[in-house]
């Protein structure tokens, strides 16, 4: 029994001396704050899209150092430097965020589509992950003389068209609606041409119509309408469903009446506009970003910075995606309960010829 005792004395003993040593020893500094540095690509110095990764690079970054957030205001994710890219086209910003030249970037929803979608048999899609809907784009068909001239697509017949280059989202959407439309390209002059060439053919009467995608055009289309030019509609009918079928990320809009001076509301169509991820960012990170743009006063903060363009609700932010979620992302929609969905490529009548229902994901 005294054997006993004498051990649960010397334990007790221990113990104490052990408290003491550590509430003298100064208290252990917390792990300190790997720095990532973040790139985010976005589109020319005038678009939308860079005014969005300028946003994204202001409310995210937060290098280390920084004292406690305010909780009444925005504040970024734990180590991050951002900072924004301009890249004068899709093609080049799509090239960038595939080879990992930058780690995201803001971009148009049919580039990320056609390239996993038109990928070779044989050949696996570029790993780039969607990481939320940003904005939408809206679609503009600038025509000449007033809609009594020119008022549908089977209008364009014997008429030119000024589109931007080849390969461009607004090429593409051009092929589609004759196609969808029935009305033959052989009758259609396009001139594919860069946006200022575009805008320049318009004024001086060597285009009849304009095709341009984007709030990039806001002002120039502005500028053409108070000069006695107007805006197409595309109103509800089967040969918009088809249009909408066979662009597969397309969806209905409406640009608001007096949007423009003297207009009503258009019908039209909108492209989404999303941050996506390339093959090397990290899922953990992936999702410390979403959650970090997704709190309610970095949105604040973002609309204050992207101002006239408005950002999509975020019940909308995770769906009709043109290619799968990062696993990141999809971890916090999950969390968030926010509906998740992901455009079918064509079937195998034809790139691009159509879509089926949305690829729900669990």
């Amino acid at each position: 029994m005294t054997a006993k005792t004498g051990r649960r004395a010397f334990g007790a003993g221990t113990a104490i001396a052990v408290l003491l040593a550590a509430a003298s020893a100064p208290a252990a500094s917390p792990p300190p704050v790997p720095t990532v540095q973040l790139s985010i690509g976005g589109g020319s110095v005038d678009s939308a899209a860079y005014r969005w990764s300028s946003a994204l690079a202001e409310v995210l970054s937060r290098p280390p150092g920084l004292p406690e957030c305010d909780p009444g205001g925005p504040c970024g994710v734990p180590g991050v430097i951002a900072g924004a890219q301009t890249y004068d086209s899709t093609q080049d910003l799509l090239a960038a965020l595939t080879e990992n030249r930058i780690a995201t970037a803001v971009i148009p929803a049919l580039s990320l589509f056609r390239q996993r979608c038109d990928t070779p048999k044989g050949r696996s899609a570029p790993a780039i992950a969607a990481l939320k809907v940003l904005y939408r784009q809206p679609l503009y068909l600038v025509v000449r003389g007033g809609t009594g001239a020119i008022a549908k697509p089977a209008d364009w017949a014997r008429k030119t068209v000024a589109v931007g280059p080849a390969g461009s989202d607004s090429e593409v959407l051009t092929l589609a609606l004759l196609d969808a439309y029935k009305v033959p390209r052989a009758k259609v002059k396009l001139v594919r041409s860069p946006a200022a060439t575009q805008i320049e053919a318009m004024r001086n009467g060597t285009a009849n119509v304009g095709v341009f995608l984007g709030h990039v055009f806001d002002r120039q289309v502005g500028d053409l309408v108070a000069k006695g030019f107007t805006l197409m509609s595309l109103p509800d009918t089967p040969e918009r469903a088809k249009l909408l079928q066979s662009l597969g990320v397309f969806e209905p809009s409406a640009i608001p009446p007096d949007t423009f001076p003297g207009l009503p509301a258009i019908s039209n169509l909108a492209q989404p506009v999303l941050w996506a991820a390339g093959p090397g960012l990290d899922a953990k990170l992936a999702q410390k970003l979403v959650a970090g743009m997704s709190e309610p006063h970095n949105r604040d903060r973002i609309a204050e910075l992207i101002e006239p363009v408005k950002a999509v609700p975020e019940g909308v932010a995770f769906s009709h995606l043109p290619v799968p979620l990062s696993e990141g992302a999809r971890a916090f929609a999950l969390t968030e309960n926010q509906p998740i969905d992901v455009v079918n490529c064509p079937s195998e009548t034809g790139r691009l010829a159509g879509t089926k229902a949305p690829d729900k994901q669990p």
